[in-house]
């Protein structure tokens, strides 16, 4: 059974962290919209649970009080397609910013259905958000083997930079004007 602490913060949203403060969570996953996640054995994962848009900002809030700066190694964040323009939402990245390590991942698994496979274009406003948030996107495309989705995976910069160009440093303005469109 799963060492965890559940606080139930509104309508069966609910953040789920270890509840030994000596080890706090080395990640965190975000649940989008109506789907479940439980830990095997013995699990550093946070579990944050938003199934609409009036839960993200308490639960959001309840959770950054959980982690302490610089202690996460990953993020992952799991919603399906439809919920993109009602659940996703920029402050998913801005809460676990400072939370994340240098060179931790955070992944973005969008997915998708047989009949209606993810686009690029749907999932703009999630790269956007990566880049305003002060990642690096590394990667995204169609997900293996799943029907349809889309993943995204970005990097916290390590102090310092850990590229040899200082023009990829900051992503540039007319970049992300042109993703956007």
């Amino acid at each position: 059974m799963s060492k965890t602490a559940e606080s139930v913060l509104s309508n069966n949203t609910s953040a789920v962290a270890p509840d030994d403060d000596d080890s706090p969570p080395s990640t965190v996953l975000v649940l989008l919209g109506p789907m479940e996640f439980e830990t095997a054995g013995k699990a550093d994962i946070m579990s944050i649970k938003i199934r609409t848009p009036d839960e993200r900002g308490p639960t959001l809030e309840a959770a950054a009080k959980m982690v302490k700066e610089e202690t996460l190694q990953a993020m992952h964040v799991i919603l399906k397609s439809s919920s993109v323009s009602s659940l996703y939402d920029e402050t998913i990245v801005e809460t676990f910013f400072e939370a994340l390590t240098p060179g931790a991942e955070t992944t973005v698994h969008v997915l998708g259905t047989p009949d209606m496979p993810v686009q690029p274009a749907d999932v703009n406003s999630i790269r956007v958000s990566l880049l305003m948030g002060g990642l690096r996107l590394e990667s995204e495309g169609l997900t293996e083997g799943e029907e349809g989705g889309w993943t995204l995976t970005a990097r916290k910069p390590k102090p310092g930079g850990d590229s040899d160009d200082e023009e990829d440093e900051e992503p540039k303005k007319e970049e992300l004007e042109s993703i956007a469109e």
